[in-house]
């Protein structure tokens, strides 16, 4: 998953005042505190902030919820769901965690790590 020394190290940014209509691709670790109606095609982690919208699928290595996504998660890796995150559609994952107060609606999908 991600390290404290990761998380601190932001490299895109995607504000909570900033709202993104169309599909993102990119690599660096991105935070998410925006709104976004498209795909996430993402090489590296991301993080959904408890202020963030994604209506679209997102595609990244490892991934950290507190927002709401409407769409389906594919995670090369690891996917975190805090307290406030929520995910409606199915998921793809190797290692899955699902803390207190956080909700999966779909179909979830753990695959073995390659």
């Amino acid at each position: 998953m991600f390290s404290e020394k990761d998380i601190n190290k932001i490299e895109n940014l995607i504000s909570a005042d900033c709202k993104i209509i169309g599909k993102i691709h990119g690599s660096g670790l991105l935070k998410i505190d925006g709104t976004i109606e498209g795909d996430v095609l993402w090489e590296d982690n991301v993080i959904l902030d408890s202020s963030s919208v994604c209506k679209g699928n997102i595609s990244c290595k490892n991934a950290i919820v507190n927002g709401t996504v409407e769409g389906n998660v594919i995670c090369e890796e690891s996917l975190l769901i805090q307290n406030c995150g929520k995910i409606f559609g199915d998921i793809n994952v190797t290692k899955l965690v699902i803390d207190e107060g956080g909700k999966l609606n779909g179909k979830c999908n753990i695959v073995p790590k390659i």
